[in-house]
């Protein structure tokens, strides 16, 4: 097993969604699990970014706390890939990035005595954005296996994938 799929198993298994558990409820948990971690009080806040080039960042407060900024998306499975991502950032280690100058850029509604440290990245095509997407992905894909749409919408031989978007689509009936 490699290390990021040893992470996986890890969050996966602390995350343990019910089988009753909302992606909504979810997202609750991978909040819990990220104040765990960094030994901190983290909030999680939906929001417009804007016109950012990201749709989440983590935001060291003056006080310690921390805030996860996450795009406010229709779609509470989309907002559980982002803060999914935002974990993964932690789980592997990756050290927060000081980003003064792209938080006046991209998020001037932030206060300046506020946000001491962005964990979001300047680059997002760099080697620790791919492999938190990655580890991310894994993520998501082991917390969703086990859901599926409402009994009869798609036939048993439908793969993974196909019932995630399904899933993900429902809404709009």
């Amino acid at each position: 097993m490699t290390d990021r799929e040893t992470l996986c198993a890890w969050a996966a298994e602390r995350l343990a969604p019910s089988p009753s558990a909302t992606y909504q409820d979810t997202c609750r948990g991978i909040g819990s699990l990220l104040g765990e971690l960094v030994q901190a009080q983290v909030a999680v806040k939906f929001t417009s970014l804007g016109g950012a080039p990201f749709s989440g960042a983590t935001v060291r407060l003056a006080d310690g706390s921390y805030v996860v900024y996450c795009a406010n998306s229709r779609s509470w499975y989309h907002r559980m890939g982002i803060l999914l991502h935002e974990l993964s950032h932690v789980l592997l280690g990756h050290e927060p990035t000081s980003l003064e100058d792209m938080r006046r850029q991209f998020l001037p509604h932030l206060p300046g005595r506020m946000a001491r440290i962005i964990a979001a990245r300047s680059s997002h095509t760099g080697p620790q954005e791919r492999e938190a997407e990655d580890l991310a992905d894994l993520l998501l894909e082991r917390l969703t296996e086990r859901r599926g749409p409402a009994p009869g919408a798609l036939p048993p031989e439908a793969s993974a994938r196909l019932r995630r978007i399904a899933e993900e689509l429902a809404h709009l009936r």
